[in-house]
Formats: C-alpha cells, sequence, structure tokens
C-alpha cells in the first residue's frame, strides 16, 4: 500500500507540474503558430455590408463586443490546454513510475532523465517520423488510421526498447531493430492530396518547436520522478535500517 501511495502521489505531483510548465511552453510557442496557420484555414470572408453598418457609431459599438469573444476564445483554448496537458503527464507519470517499478525502480535523477529520454522516444520522436504534428489548415488521412498507426508505432517503440534494454540475448538489437520500424513498412496514412495553404517554413517551425517542448516536458518529468522517487526509496531504507538496528539490539 506504501508502495501504491508512493506511486500515485509522485505521478500527480511531477506530472501536475510538468503539465502546467508544458501548457505554458506550449501556449508560448506553438500557439502562435496553430493561429497564424489557421488565417490560411479560415480566410475571412469580403466585407457585405450597408451603407447604415459603415457609420461611425456602428463600428464603435461592435468592436468591444468581438474584443470580448475573441478574449472569451482564447482563454477558453488556453484552459482547455492546461487542463489536458495535466491530465495527459499525470497519466505519463504513473506510466513511466509503473515502467521503471517493473525494471528495478528509479536508482537516482540519472535515471529519471533515462526514462525520460525514453518517453520522449515513444511518445513524439518516432511517431513524428512517421506523422508529425499538422496545422490547421493541413490535409489529414482518416483519423482513425491515424490514430490506428500512431498507437502501433508507440507499442512497437516501447517493445524494441524494452528488448534493447531488458533482455540479454545476441540477436535482441537487430531484433529491436525490426519490431520498431514495422509500422514504418506498413506505411504511416496520409491524404492523397497534400495540397495546402499552409507554408512549408511555417509547418517545419510548428513540428520542431513541438517536438522540443516535448523533450523538454519529459526530461522534466523523468528526472522529477527519480528525484522524488529516490528520497521516497531512502527514506523507506532508512527506516528499515533504524527497524532493524533496534530490533537486534533488544
Amino acid at each position: 500500500m506504501n508502495l501504491f501511495r508512493t506511486l500515485v502521489f509522485s505521478a500527480v505531483f511531477a506530472g501536475g507540474l510538468v503539465g502546467a510548465l508544458a501548457s505554458a511552453m506550449h501556449i508560448a510557442v506553438t500557439v502562435p503558430l496553430i493561429l497564424q496557420a489557421e488565417t490560411f484555414e479560415k480566410p475571412e470572408p469580403a466585407a457585405n455590408v450597408s451603407a447604415h453598418e459603415h457609420s461611425g457609431a456602428q463600428v464603435h459599438s461592435h468592436e468591444p463586443v468581438k474584443a470580448a469573444e475573441s478574449g472569451e476564445i482564447e482563454f477558453g483554448r488556453n484552459a482547455f490546454t492546461v487542463i489536458a496537458m495535466i491530465l495527459a503527464y499525470i497519466g505519463f507519470a504513473l506510466l513511466l513510475n509503473v515502467s521503471a517499478e517493473m525494471t528495478g525502480g528509479f536508482g537516482d535523477v540519472k535515471a529519471g532523465s533515462g526514462w525520460g529520454v525514453a518517453g520522449f522516444l515513444v511518445f513524439s520522436l518516432v511517431p513524428a517520423l512517421g506523422l508529425p504534428p499538422e496545422l490547421p489548415g493541413m490535409p489529414a488521412a482518416d483519423l482513425f488510421s491515424r490514430q490506428a498507426w500512431w498507437i502501433a508505432t508507440v507499442a512497437c517503440t516501447a517493445g524494441s526498447l524494452w528488448l534493447a534494454s531488458s533482455t540479454k540475448f545476441g540477436w535482441r538489437w537487430p531484433i529491436a531493430a525490426v519490431v520498431v520500424a514495422l509500422p514504418f513498412g506498413f506505411g504511416a496514412p496520409h491524404p492523397l492530396n497534400t495540397a495546402s495553404e499552409v507554408p512549408t517554413s511555417l509547418h517545419f517551425q510548428f513540428v520542431v518547436s513541438t517536438l522540443l517542448v516535448s523533450f523538454v516536458s519529459w526530461q522534466i518529468l523523468g528526472v522529477s520522478l527519480g528525484w522524488l522517487r529516490s528520497r521516497s526509496w531512502n527514506d523507506t531504507a532508512g527506516r528499515e535500517d533504524a527497524s532493524a538496528r533496534r530490533t537486534t539490539a533488544r
């Protein structure tokens, strides 16, 4: 029960912290790129107003309303981003905790950093090689096909990392390479028509920014969990040693 509480507490604490930081980074770095891409997705319609609507009083009366609506939309979008990111990284933290516990646990901060790299590879970098992050206004394949391919890629990448790091037989590296390449052998789903008004440079900037934010977030998550878990392990070990000494003294 103590181990369960430790796993959950450390995941909620580290995941909540990293989710908030990741949200701030996304809002500052990637959201402006998304908003810029939306101008290509939804061009404003040509003005079609009457002479009466061109009066100065009419214009001034509507501008505050539009500004307020825009602010509400932006606030709602950012709030949803924060909530979604916090929940996602709490889930990722639980997954890292359980995975590490099954293979010996977090030894220290360095081990936590390694688990952060593994999480980045599994959930961000390798899937992005086949399905890079997309901007609004870009054509995309069927959602179900993309989700199925992403899940298969995550599973194969995690399996290949486990084979390479936790097994000792001689052919583990070639087999791990084959496993991680399986989804790419079938091919990631892409639309037949890839034409888009979104500039290639904007998409490239978005992909790089998204991956950088993801890498930093995973590193902070792994280091935080490594620090928290190593402290809890040391505290538990210290209490057990003290209890053993008291028992021996009696």
